[in-house]
């Protein structure tokens, strides 16, 4: 189980990171630092955050106060993501210190998750946080009293040659560090919905911060590709 530790250290802001870094890089090597950049700042992860003042709350010369909404977005199905958090995994319990039987029993541990199939499937997570504690608890609130059915029309994958994806599975927050899932197949009638010469792949939102409310996020698919594979 991932705590408020490591929702703390994903918080953090770091420099945008590309995928040739982690290329012949074994993410058990990885630093706690490359781990959350990964998380945060790579090319299978955004955050898209939204503002806005809210007025009459003593806070401010005028009495205004700015809300910041930040949604993290992230590619769980992408290798690099997964073995991201197997990392800091590894960090919080002291892996590095760990007698040889010790790690053979952790990394067993960790093998579903790392080895899960998603060979048909793609799944994106969101996570949410707010400077604004009503506005945190009414998304995390809209998360878990969704469905897949009343997500339908709300959420979609873009890409190139589908515009609109639709959703086929939707999972609420279990771990707050990791946020909802989204489900969406790798193919459309047959065809793979995204290749290495689309420009982008995008995720939408609507509706979260009430009627009209929009988060779009663009992942660039070159940025992707590692050892000459797609990679989301």
């Amino acid at each position: 189980m991932m705590g408020l530790v490591l929702l703390a250290v994903l918080l953090t802001p770091v420099p945008v990171a590309s995928s040739s870094k982690y290329a012949n890089n074994h993410f058990s090597s990885w630093s706690l630092e490359k781990a959350v950049q990964m998380l945060n700042a790579s090319p299978w992860a955004r955050q898209e955050t939204i503002t806005h003042v809210i007025r009459g709350v003593g806070s401010g010369i005028s009495g205004e106060k700015e809300i910041y909404s930040t949604f993290y977005v992230r590619f769980l199905s992408a290798q690099p993501i997964r073995e991201a958090y197997a990392r800091i995994q590894q960090i919080q319990h002291g892996y590095d210190k760990m007698s040889a039987e010790e790690k053979a029993w952790f990394d067993q541990a960790q093998v579903a998750n790392l080895t899960m199939d998603t060979s048909r499937w793609i799944v994106v997570s969101v996570g949410f946080r707010s400077n604004d504690p009503n506005e945190e608890s009414r998304v995390r609130r809209f998360f878990q009293n969704q469905t897949t059915s009343t997500l339908k029309n709300r959420v979609y994958l873009s890409t190139p040659i589908c515009p609109q994806v639709e959703l086929s599975a939707y999972f609420p927050p279990r771990e707050e560090s990791i946020g909802a899932k989204f489900v969406f197949s790798r193919e459309l009638n047959g065809s793979p919905i995204l290749n290495k010469q689309c420009g982008y792949v995008a995720f939408e939102l609507l509706d979260v911060l009430g009627a009209n409310s929009r988060i779009r996020s663009v992942f660039p698919v070159k940025a992707m590709i590692m050892d000459d594979e797609l990679v989301f």
